[in-house]
C-alpha cells in the first residue's frame, strides 16, 4: 500500500501514516505528498537572526552556517537529537583548525589546496573563515590570486554546487525573477563579472565565477562582512574565447559575446533589479570587466548606485598607498615624481587619476598633475601626434610630443622616477629598462602590478639585481624573498585586498548611497599610515598581510567618518561611537552555543483564588 508514497516523504517527514485509509488518501492527493512541503532544503537558514523554531537538530550538521563538527558538546548533541551521529570525541575549534592546517599542508598542488578550502567552506563556514582570517599570508594566495586564476581556467572541471547566481543574456527581461530565487533576503554586497577580462587571463566567460566567489570570501575573512550578506553573480553574455566554445566541460552559454545596445540594456536591467530586490544602498562591485566596458560603465552608474570597480579604483588606491609610503624612502613628494605607465587600460587610468588627485591635494593644479603622467600602450607612447591619436578613456594623459614605439627609448628620454606596469606582458621590464630606471633617480619606484605571477612585468629579484638594490618594488602577486648584497628583502604585494574589504565594510556599516573617488584616496592614506619603519627596512611599502584585518577595520572607520562628513550615509542617527558601530557589524568567526537561551521567571504573587463556579444551565 505504501509503495506509491515517495521515499523522500516517508524518510523526511515527521508525519506517521496510521492506517490504510489515510495512506490511500495520501496516494490520491498529490499535494499532500510534495516533499518540499515536508522536507527542509539544504541551505534553509537565512538572515542574521535565526529563528530557533525553524531549525531542526539535523540542520546543525547539514547547514554550514550551523555545523561545528565535533565541537558540539554532549549537552548540545543530546538536546538537538544528533547524539550518535558524531564520533564520541569532542574537539574544540582550535583543535579543528590544527587538523585543517595539517590536511592542507599534505597537498603539494595549490589547486588541490583550493579545492580543500572550498569543500571546508561548504561544510563548516565558521571554521573556514576563521582559518583564512588567522592565516592570511599563507592562504590568501590560495583562495585568491594567483591560484584562483588556475581555478577559473579549470572551473568546468571543479564545479561542484551553486555558490552564486548565473544570469544569462537569455534571461533579459526576467532578471528580477532570478534574483528572487536567491534564498537569502539580507544581501548587502554583490560582486559581479561578465568574465571578459579575468585577471590577466582574458575572456573566461562563465568560468569567471571563481573571481566574485573568491572576492567575497575576502570580504568576510579580511573585513568581517557577514557571509550571508554577500552574493557573487556572473553575467553570462557569451564568450569570444574559441577554446571555451569548443570545451566539452564549459558551463556557460556557447555563443559569441553580445555587445552594443542589447548588452547595455542587460546591464541596466541588472542594476535596477538589484536595488529593487535588495535596496538602493546595496553595494554593487564591478569585477573584471574588459577595458571597453569597465570605465564607461563606472562613469555611467557611479552617481546612480552605490557602486565601484575594484580593478580601477581598488587597484588605484593600493598603488597610490604604496607611492605615499615610498615618499618616506625617496624623500620626494608625490608631486615631484614623473610617472610612466606601461599599459593604458582601466587599471592604469584608475591609478593615474587617483595619483593626480593626490598631487592636487599637495598643491598642483589638475593640469599640472596630469602633465607629470605618461602612458605607453600597444601602439607606443600616448601622443596626440601618433596615428589614431589617444584612446578616449586616456585622453587627458596624451602628450603633444613625437610618437615613439620603443619603450626603452621612452624611459631614457622621459626619465621617470616611478614605473608602473599594468600591461599583463610578462617580463616587459627588461634588464635594460630597469638599469635605466636606476640611472634616472636614486630610488626608482617600480611596480609590476599585473596578475597572475606569470604576467608580472618583472620579478622582485630582477628589479633588485638591475637597480643595484636601490629600487622600491611592489607587485600584484606575491614573489619569494629577494637575496641581494648579503641581505634578504621581503618586497610588498600591492594587493587590492588591503583596500576593498575595508571600503566595503565602511560603506555597508553606514548604508552609504554613493562612493566618491575621494573615498579611495582616504583608504590609500590610511593604508600608507600603517606602514612601519620596520616594514620599510625589510623592503616593503605595505604592512604585512597578517595585519590586513586591522588595516581593513581602520579603513572602514575612516570611510564611515567620511560618509557622514560628506552626507553620504543613510544610517541615522549617526552613532556616537562610530568605531564601535563598525565593529558591531562584523562577523563572529568563533563557534557559538547551539543551545536555546533560557531564563527564569520571578515567582507569581499569591492571591486567594475563587473556586470554579458551575456554569448556569440557561447559558
Amino acid at each position: 500500500m505504501f509503495s506509491s508514497i515517495p521515499r523522500s516523504f516517508l524518510c523526511c517527514s515527521n508525519t506517521i501514516v496510521p492506517n490504510r485509509a489515510l495512506a490511500l488518501a495520501l496516494t490520491k492527493c498529490p499535494a499532500l505528498l510534495e516533499p518540499a512541503s515536508q522536507c527542509r532544503n539544504y541551505h534553509e537558514v537565512t538572515g542574521n537572526i535565526i529563528c530557533p523554531n525553524m531549525v531542526r537538530g539535523i540542520d546543525h550538521l547539514r547547514d554550514p552556517r550551523l555545523n561545528k563538527g565535533l565541537a558540539f558538546t554532549l549537552e548540545e548533541r543530546q538536546a538537538l537529537g544528533i547524539h550518535g551521529l558524531l564520533a564520541a570525541k569532542f574537539k574544540s575549534q582550535e583543535e579543528q583548525l590544527d587538523i585543517c592546517r595539517i590536511s592542507i599542508d599534505r597537498y603539494e598542488d595549490n589547486l588541490n589546496k583550493y579545492l580543500y578550502l572550498v569543500e571546508l567552506q561548504d561544510r563548516n563556514e565558521k571554521l573556514f573563515f576563521r582559518l583564512l582570517s588567522e592565516n592570511v599570508e599563507k592562504y590568501l594566495p590560495i583562495v585568491y590570486t594567483p591560484t584562483v586564476g588556475l581555478a577559473c581556467q579549470r572551473f568546468g572541471l571543479i564545479y561542484r554546487r551553486p555558490r552564486g547566481l548565473f544570469i544569462t543574456i537569455n534571461d533579459k527581461g526576467h532578471i528580477f525573477n532570478i534574483l528572487k530565487n536567491w534564498p537569502e533576503p539580507d544581501v548587502r554586497a554583490i560582486v559581479f563579472t561578465d568574465g571578459e577580462r579575468i585577471l590577466g587571463l582574458g575572456d573566461l566567460g562563465a568560468y569567471g565565477m571563481g573571481i566574485p566567489v573568491g572576492k567575497l570570501s575576502l570580504y568576510t575573512a579580511l573585513a568581517g562582512i557577514k557571509p550571508h550578506q554577500c552574493l557573487p553573480i556572473t553575467l553570462d553574455v557569451g564568450t569570444d574565447n574559441q577554446d571555451l566554445l569548443e570545451d566539452p566541460l564549459y558551463i556557460g552559454l556557447r555563443q559569441k559575446r553580445v555587445r552594443g545596445k542589447e548588452y547595455d540594456e542587460f546591464i541596466d536591467e541588472f542594476m535596477e533589479a538589484c536595488v529593487q530586490r535588495y535596496g538602493q544602498n546595496t553595494l554593487l562591485q564591478f569585477e573584471d570587466f574588459a577595458l571597453g566596458n569597465a570605465g564607461r560603465l563606472l562613469a555611467k552608474y557611479r552617481y546612480k548606485y552605490c557602486t565601484f570597480n575594484d580593478d580601477i579604483q581598488g587597484t588605484a588606491s593600493v598603488a597610490v598607498a604604496g607611492m605615499m609610503a615610498a615618499v618616506r624612502v625617496t624623500k620626494r613628494k608625490l608631486s615631484e615624481n614623473i610617472y610612466f605607465f606601461l599599459g593604458a587600460g582601466s587599471a592604469a587610468n584608475g591609478i593615474a587619476n587617483l595619483t593626480v588627485a593626490a598631487m592636487v591635494s599637495e598643491g598642483l593644479t589638475e593640469k599640472q598633475a596630469q602633465d607629470r603622467v605618461y602612458m605607453f600602450d600597444i601602439d607606443g607612447l600616448l601622443s596626440t601626434r601618433r596615428e589614431g591619436g589617444v584612446p578616449p578613456h586616456a585622453k587627458v594623459f596624451g602628450k603633444d610630443v613625437e610618437p615613439e614605439k620603443d619603450f626603452e627609448k621612452c624611459i631614457a628620454k622621459i626619465k621617470p622616477s616611478c614605473l608602473i606596469g599594468c600591461s599583463t606582458v610578462g617580463g616587459a621590464f627588461t634588464p635594460n629598462v630597469l638599469k635605466q630606471m636606476a640611472l634616472n633617480t636614486e630610488h626608482p619606484v617600480i611596480f609590476a602590478l599585473s596578475n597572475p605571477t606569470s604576467k608580472a612585468e618583472c620579478t622582485a629579484q630582477a628589479a633588485y639585481d638591475n637597480t643595484e638594490g636601490r629600487c622600491i618594488f611592489a607587485s600584484g602577486s606575491p614573489f619569494p624573498p629577494v637575496q641581494y648584497g648579503g641581505k634578504e628583502y621581503l618586497t610588498g604585494q600591492g594587493n587590492n585586498s588591503y583596500i576593498f574589504p575595508g571600503v566595503a565594510l565602511g560603506v555597508i556599516a553606514t548604508a552609504t548611497h554613493h562612493i566618491p573617488e575621494t573615498m579611495f584616496l582616504t583608504a590609500a592614506r590610511t593604508l600608507a599610515n600603517y606602514v612601519s619603519t620596520d616594514d620599510l627596512a625589510l623592503g616593503r611599502i605595505y604592512p604585512s598581510l597578517a595585519e590586513v584585518k586591522e588595516v581593513s577595520l581602520a579603513i572602514a572607520i575612516e570611510v564611515a567618518k567620511m560618509a557622514y562628513d560628506e552626507g553620504l550615509a543613510s544610517v541615522y542617527p549617526q552613532p556616537k561611537d562610530l568605531a564601535k558601530h563598525v565593529e558591531n557589524q562584523m562577523y563572529n568567526y568563533n563557534y557559538e552555543s547551539s543551545m536555546p537561551i533560557v531564563w527564569d521567571w520571578k515567582p507569581e504573587e499569591k492571591f486567594n483564588i475563587r473556586p470554579i463556579q458551575p456554569v448556569p444551565k440557561n447559558i
